[in-house]
């Protein structure tokens, strides 16, 4: 992303702020399905002279996941309205002339990533409060109305049955054209069951479809800010759900590298008011470990046919033994 431009953009669009000057500007590790920056804005207005931290958010040549940034701009636009504990959006542009690809620039929220699991350094304390803000941002994203918040166009399902076939459809299809002319005995064997198995939701929520270590900002206080809104859909809670607690975001016995498992699903049903369907639980975390092999190989594929020269790529095909051993398991195929 080019400093004069950013600059000479954002002169543009805050037209009433003088001496705008972008600072800091760099690309920061992570985000692989997008490129992500990180700079500060400095400005002078009616109020004096301002400082804020950015982030932009920039459509990649290729990466792990096929996705658009004017749909998470939009949700992430109306994740705000509704106050969830989301980065402020701020501007969005689809231009190809103005960056080369589209782009949003967003508030730069606080706090700390940690990966896929919370680090083992981090107190008990920070670690239950942090377990505590996850399912209070997942029981408030499953409680809006996505009517009010104008979030249709996400795509309604046409009926209880549907997001469960919908969801497997997709992966399968994605499978289907990024396996490369490879056999993967143990995903084809997945995604037989899961078009042989389909649950029924008990309601229609919104799906952040990413929801996970990893994916949200902390401090000392607990959760900051929950991040990539890419993958928002219309489904059934329980994928979330599944998605968060599957064996591969926390090895052993904690759910999303927080709690234990049981635990973790008492506690979600306790601020949900709702009970988790075990049927369904396990539907959307056969689901989750294959989507995420799809996802690795969607990255490997890019990577060989030169759409992407990320380095982590590659590396992605070492995540794939673990995928596929815990969908043996899953499906008792060893």
């Amino acid at each position: 992303m080019d400093h004069a431009r950013l600059t000479d953009y954002l002169r543009r669009k805050m037209t009433r702020a003088s001496d705008l000057r972008v600072t800091g500007l760099k690309r920061i590790a992570g985000g692989s399905s997008r490129e992500t920056y990180s700079f500060d804005l400095e400005w002078t207005d009616d109020s004096g002279r301002t400082t804020r931290p950015m982030i932009a958010r920039r459509d990649p040549t290729g990466g792990l996941l096929k996705t658009e940034r004017a749909r998470e701009f939009r949700v992430l636009e109306a994740m705000h309205r509704a106050g969830l504990r989301v980065p402020e959006p701020l501007f969005l542009e689809l231009d190809h002339s103005v960056m080369d690809r589209p782009f949003f620039i967003m508030h730069r929220a606080g706090g700390r990533v940690a990966q896929a699991a919370l680090p083992a350094t981090e107190p008990d304390a920070l670690r239950e409060k942090i377990a505590n803000d996850f399912l209070d941002e997942l029981a408030r994203l499953q409680s809006l109305d996505y009517h009010a918040l104008g979030l249709e166009w996400l795509g309604e399902p046409a009926g209880l049955g549907e997001p469960a076939r919908a969801q497997a459809a997709h992966w399968h299809e994605i499978y289907e054209r990024d396996r490369m002319g490879e056999h993967y005995p143990v995903l084809t064997a997945a995604f037989a069951w899961l078009g042989a198995n389909p649950v029924t939701a008990d309601r229609i929520t919104i799906v952040h479809g990413d929801f996970r270590g990893g994916n949200y900002l902390y401090d000392d206080s607990g959760i900051v800010a929950m991040l990539d809104w890419e993958m928002a859909h219309l489904g059934d809670p329980m994928e979330d759900l599944g998605w968060a607690s599957m064996m591969f975001w926390g090895r052993g016995d904690l759910a999303g590298g927080l709690m234990e498992r049981e635990a973790f699903y008492r506690l979600y049903e306790s601020k949900t008011g709702r009970g988790v369907d075990r049927e369904r639980l396990f539907f959307y975390q056969v689901l989750g470990n294959a989507k995420m092999a799809v996802i690795c190989l969607t990255g490997i594929r890019d990577f060989v046919e030169g759409r992407t020269a990320d380095a982590v790529m590659p590396f992605l095909e070492l995540l794939l033994p673990a995928l596929l051993e815990d969908l043996a398991n899953q499906l008792k195929l060893i």
